[in-house]
């Protein structure tokens, strides 16, 4: 008995030692470990010199970190258990401000009745004018499970651009707020009333919900790294009318982290600056905002092409460029990518067809540098590259993706994986239609090796196919390809200041 005792220790010891090694084999069975290779199809990969690309391939469970530098493809990191997660995260402009941060914690639009509107005011809650958006939490409800309130309905809506703001000295030895409410000249016309619902219940709840979601999303904001203040103006649709402003939030420079107006936070009606007053209709519409070091492009779509107005910090306006087009732009996608001499932007123009599909028609480059900007790329078409652009003064890289089917041994509509990049790169400084000078292909094999450890056990689902099993939906053991970031020879990463973002 006293020898069991000696070596019970040592058998537990072991036999954790071994449950540890058959899950380790299991996960390990569940590791991709598979192929990733950059083949040269066509043209001199010294084409590839002056741009880095940076990406991942993700799952649940894990992250490979991978990298293309002078042509060069490099396996960077591995990470085990931190891959994809299971919520979206909250992503916040934010930039450094005097000896702290500055952070953007809410900016949206709402509606106030316009000036000439028609006003109808109920003291009832009619939740049949929000369209379906009638989610109230607990706190809303009476203690008979009613709720209480009003009900607003007008005809025309006028536009409040709604901002907070705040900054913290490093340390948290310092704070200060900024909240904005100010009125737009923006007039939303929509085919039906508006209408917005007020529920109180004494003071533990009091919330308006509006029927007109669009509103809540349309403002765009981005912050000035060179000049630490925060630009922003809203986005447009055919229901809007009047102008939006250009506006510059501040903080004034003269300012610090001691409020000199009154109560810290309290709302302002007027922005630090308004740069300038763009005049909108159902044909002239806001589509994006970027800053790019020198000044501030502004995107214009129209019923015949894109505008592109640049802007001072100080709102004038520096150049403007319109591609003609023979279908209206409504919809815009924005790529940028910084080199040690400007700022190159990508952008992919599109018109609605219906709720759910837009038809892409508009590809083009910019070129931003010593405060003018010109039209660098211009093809006919995509040319087969629709993902991702990055745009130099005389080269341009695309990078499109490829959805590659299993030989038949999954359903079409089953297959979601993203298992290879095909990377071209175009001369432009002759001929904004771009010649095309390298031609590569990154390859994976991840739609090839499952991430299944049920694969190692004896149920039914062990038995299925490695492509059935892994296209089983959202749920599944999934794994992504993924572009993370395009840079020039000598430039940084902007993605974070708001780029590669679609409108």
């Amino acid at each position: 008995m006293r020898k069991w005792k000696i070596y019970f220790p040592l058998v537990s010891f072991c036999g954790s030692l071994l449950v540890i090694c058959i899950l380790w084999g299991i996960f390990r069975g569940s590791v991709w470990n598979g192929q990733m290779e950059l083949r040269h199809l066509e043209g001199d990969a010294s084409a590839l010199a002056d741009f880095t690309l940076k990406g991942k391939i993700e799952d649940s469970q894990n992250t490979w970190d991978f990298s293309i530098e002078d042509g060069k493809l490099e396996k960077n990191h591995f990470h085990m258990g931190s891959g994809m997660g299971t919520e979206y995260p909250v992503e916040r402009i934010s930039g450094t401000w005097k000896e702290g941060k500055l952070e953007v914690w809410s900016g949206y639009g709402t509606f106030v009745p316009a000036a000439d509107s028609q006003v109808e005011t109920k003291d009832t809650v009619d939740l049949t004018v929000l369209k379906g958006n009638t989610h109230f939490p607990r706190d809303a409800y009476q203690t008979d499970g009613t709720l209480h309130g009003t009900t607003t309905v007008f005809d025309k809506g006028q536009a409040l651009f709604q901002l907070e703001m705040e900054a913290r000295a490093h340390g948290g030895t310092k704070y200060r707020q900024w909240n904005y409410e100010i009125p737009t000249n923006l007039v939303y016309t929509p085919d039906k009333p508006l209408a917005e619902v007020c529920v109180e219940n004494g003071e533990a709840y009091k919330d308006t919900q509006s029927s007109e979601l669009w509103i809540r999303e349309a403002p765009v904001l981005v912050w000035s790294k060179e000049r630490q203040m925060l630009y922003g103006t809203m986005t447009t649709n055919k229901y809007c009318g009047g102008s939006i402003g250009l506006y510059c939030f501040g903080p004034d420079p003269a300012e610090d982290y001691t409020s000199a107006s009154g109560k810290n936070g309290q709302k302002m009606t007027e922005p630090f600056a308004t740069l300038a007053e763009i005049p909108i209709s159902e044909n002239r519409l806001v589509l994006g905002l970027e800053d790019v070091k020198e000044g501030l492009l502004l995107f214009i779509g129209e019923a015949d092409g894109l505008t592109v107005e640049y802007y001072s910090y100080d709102g004038a306006l520096l150049g403007s460029l319109k591609q003609q087009t023979e279908k209206p732009v409504d919809g815009l996608q924005i790529q940028q990518t910084d080199w040690e001499g400007g700022r190159g932007i990508y952008v992919i123009g599109t018109s609605e067809i219906d709720e759910n599909s837009h038809y892409v028609h508009l590809f083009a480059g910019y070129w931003v540098e010593d405060g003018k900007i010109e039209a660098v790329y211009l093809p006919e078409s995509s040319q087969g590259d629709m993902t991702y652009g990055a745009v130099g003064k005389d080269r341009v890289l695309t990078v499109g993706s490829l959805q590659e089917l299993w030989d038949g041994k999954a359903e079409m509509e089953e297959i979601y994986t993203l298992n290879a990049l095909e990377l071209r790169v175009y001369d432009v400084s002759e001929d904004p239609a771009g010649r095309l000078i390298y031609h590569g292909k990154l390859e994976t094999d991840i739609d090839e090796d499952a991430l299944e450890v049920l694969m190692s056990c004896e149920t039914a689902k062990g038995r299925k196919s490695i492509q059935e099993q892994n296209s089983r939906g959202t749920t599944g053991w999934k794994r992504y390809l993924m572009v993370e970031d395009i840079s020039g020879k000598g430039g940084e990463t902007v993605w974070e200041e708001g780029s590669w973002y679609q409108y």
